[in-house]
């Protein structure tokens, strides 16, 4: 049986590594996905707006909505209900965001940042916690950003 610091290793090397995530794992955080609420973050400090703390949970539904996207690019899940049914507590306030083919952070934040919506989820005063998901499949990356209000 493994040691549990043993595996504690294991995990915190994972997080910290940066290795690129397979397609349905939700088993870490990405470089990508870092990246992406480092950039979120410094675009409301720009504009004068409280930063973002990352949540795991949210962290793990945005890993679940990246792989939703792959077979359904929309704000309504394959099963049919909305986006926003896939985070597992109650929230005061959501934003979701999707994007899908950018090849890495920065030119997902662009595109984000250059589309009204988007740039309104980003930038809304009203969140607190933010998840983010990444999923590359068929050479092609899936994004998805989700703002809540705790």
């Amino acid at each position: 049986m493994m040691n549990k610091w043993f595996l504690l290793l294991v995990a915190c090397f994972f997080i910290s590594s940066g290795c690129e995530k397979e397609s349905g794992s939700t088993e870490y955080v990405s470089t990508e996905e870092n990246e992406v609420i480092r950039l979120v973050n410094n675009e409301r400090l720009k504009a004068g707006v409280a930063p973002l703390e990352m949540d795991l949970s949210l962290m793990q539904s945005c890993n679940i909505r990246a792989e939703e996207l792959t077979i359904q690019f929309s704000h309504v899940r394959p099963n049919g209900t909305t986006g926003f049914s896939v985070i597992e507590f109650a929230s005061k306030a959501s934003g979701e965001n999707i994007a899908r083919g950018q090849v890495d952070a920065s030119s997902v934040m662009s595109s984000w940042m250059n589309s009204e919506g988007h740039r309104n989820n980003i930038l809304n005063p009203n969140f607190t916690h933010i998840g983010v998901g990444y999923t590359l499949k068929n050479n092609t990356a899936h994004w998805v950003q989700l703002f809540v209000r705790k």
